[in-house]
């Protein structure tokens, strides 16, 4: 009963955060690095398929594809910047 207590207070919190950071996090997905990122992932094909089995709770397609694009130089580069972006914002 405990672990569920910590675990829903965990949650909470989480979500709280979020909500704190809703327009740091807007803007950091309208960035032109965020929008360069998903095309390079929309060229790879299947984003919509892999952000569906992410949802229903297989992650293996979307982290596939983010595996392939950190192989690429300019993938890892827009990953990096979008992570100090993040992380500038607050985001950690």
């Amino acid at each position: 009963m405990r672990a569920k207590k910590e675990q829903d207070h965990s949650w909470k919190e989480t979500a709280a955060e979020l909500a704190k950071n809703r327009d740091a996090i807007a803007q950091l997905a309208h960035s032109d690095d965020a929008q360069k990122l998903m095309s390079l992932l929309r060229q790879q094909g299947g984003v919509q398929e892999a952000a569906n089995a992410a949802a229903s709770g297989d992650p293996s397609q979307i982290l596939a594809m983010m595996d392939q694009l950190m192989k690429s130089r300019e993938g890892a580069q827009l990953v990096d910047r979008i992570g100090d972006q993040a992380k500038k914002a607050g985001l950690e």
